[in-house]
């Protein structure tokens, strides 16, 4: 794709934007589970998520699934595979180390996909986009300067596969031949409920863990992850790593919100450069793209 000869450009953007601010709530649902553990929260999630996008997928095509699910290719499974372990991923990561350190690993997401962008996909990454990618970085940095701590080390390792499995999800949408990639999408529900149901002892719930592990699978991870999905197709790799930066910013957000931590000064400032950097980067790209 060519970003200055496509006019849908405009459009990735804001669904990426809206696919981080639900993708951001995760952190406030999972805070409020009462005692469900992580592998009962990750099936009714999955399985709500599996229900959400075949249901989607469905109405799109009137009915007629089977042979999207026949014609997908080998990139298309290995993004389900990937997606699928991500979503196990990023449950455990934020029930095993601190919110600032899952913010700080995942802030490598645009160095992994302006990476794989231009290794795989041969996209040139400009200037302004490297510095886009680094002013983003440092504001992350600053945020979490004063809440990162040590000895989460198991949490931390978990975290890491988040933004390489965003990376290499981004290059096997913009890869793929596939006309639609909600089939490829709900295979990946399908191997995190897969893995859940077999590592869970039981599946009892309480009634409002069953209601935040179904609000995680249809809102913060479905209607999150069709909007990537949707979105990714007009958006350089660079850039989407960029824009998925809002995730933390917006998770940050709501947590001072609904619990009333007030957050740092250093947090104010880092999530203000974030959202400068992408508003500023947004801004110019369009404006390239409409004068061309």
């Amino acid at each position: 794709m060519t970003i200055s000869a496509d006019r849908n450009y405009p459009l990735g953007i804001a669904m990426l934007l809206a696919s981080g601010f639900f993708l951001g709530t995760s952190g406030l649902a999972l805070r409020s589970v009462e005692a469900a553990s992580g592998w009962q929260i990750l099936f009714f999630r999955s399985a709500s998520f599996v229900l959400l996008v075949f249901l989607v997928l469905l109405i799109r095509r009137k009915g007629r699934v089977t042979a999207d699910f026949r014609h997908l290719g080998w990139d298309d499974l290995l993004l389900a595979l990937c997606l699928g372990l991500g979503f196990v991923a990023y449950v455990f990561a934020l029930l095993h180390t601190t919110v600032a350190n899952a913010l700080f690993v995942f802030s490598s997401a645009p160095f992994f996909a302006a990476l794989l962008g231009w290794i795989v996909l041969r996209e040139r990454v400009n200037w302004t986009t490297w510095m886009t990618i680094a002013v983003s970085v440092l504001g992350l940095a600053i945020m979490v300067k004063g809440g990162v701590s040590r000895g989460h080390y198991v949490g931390n390792v978990i975290a890491l596969w988040i933004p390489i499995s965003y990376a290499i999800s981004v290059i096997l949408v913009r890869r793929s031949s596939a006309v639609d990639m909600l089939p490829a999408l709900c295979l990946a529900g399908v191997v995190a409920t897969g893995l859940s149901a077999v590592f869970s002892e039981d599946l009892l719930l309480t009634i409002r863990d069953l209601g935040i592990a179904i609000y995680l699978g249809v809102f913060q991870l479905g209607v999150g992850f069709i909007l990537l999905i949707l979105g990714a197709r007009y958006v350089v790799a660079a850039q989407a790593g960029i824009l998925a930066l809002v995730e933390p910013v917006f998770a940050s957000v709501l947590v001072w919100l609904a619990f009333s931590e007030t957050p740092a000064g250093s947090t104010l400032l880092g999530g203000g450069i974030i959202f400068l950097a992408v508003i500023v980067h947004s801004i110019v790209t369009i404006t390239r793209t409409r004068s061309a």
